[in-house]
């Protein structure tokens, strides 16, 4: 467990990169189990909708589902496990980063004047943690994928609008429902 945390920390330092992860389908399992407790609790903190399991669920779905088609087209779908279980890790851990951020803000102002600089400092460093979630994730992919890192991170951004515009409307759909 160790040396996976120290082969993370790397990861996240840009100093390794999923082919460093042990090929583990059971670590995979276990990860994807820990994001989704991970979610859940973090539904029932900030008290959302009750759909938030299967909407977290159907995401890591689609998700895993996503990063094998694009190793897929790169002919390299022998690297989905050792991919997947990084990407998935560094979602715990940049989760787990964003909740002590999210509990500093508090309820969101209304208005551009009733920021507090406590909510506007929080709010530069969540758009740190965002921008090095980008760059990490953009580094995993092209090591996963044998791509230029520029070609990565547009790869990353293309990813992060596709899970923007999905979660927007699965979010819309469940609104809809009685």
């Amino acid at each position: 467990m160790i040396e996976f945390l120290q082969l993370l920390r790397d990861i996240l330092w840009l100093r390794r990169g999923p082919q460093d992860i042990p090929y583990s389908p059971i670590l995979l399992a276990s990860v994807c189990a820990v994001v989704l407790v991970l979610h859940a609790a973090l539904a029932a903190i900030f008290d959302t909708q009750g759909d938030s399991l299967f909407l977290s669920v159907l995401a890591l779905a689609v998700d895993l589902g996503f990063l094998y088609f694009i190793l897929s087209l790169r002919g390299h779908a022998s690297r989905f496990v050792q991919t997947a279980t990084t990407l998935v890790a560094c979602t715990i851990v940049f989760t787990l980063l964003v909740v002590p951020i999210t509990l500093m803000v508090g309820v969101p102002p209304k208005t551009p004047d009733q920021v507090t600089a406590l909510q506007g400092l929080m709010g530069m460093v969540a758009l740190a943690v965002f921008v090095w979630k980008l760059v990490v994730d953009a580094h995993v992919l092209r090591h996963a994928l044998s791509i230029p890192f520029f070609a990565g991170m547009g790869v990353a951004i293309l990813w992060l609008i596709a899970e923007y515009a999905f979660g927007a409307a699965l979010q819309s759909q469940t609104a809809l429902q009685p």
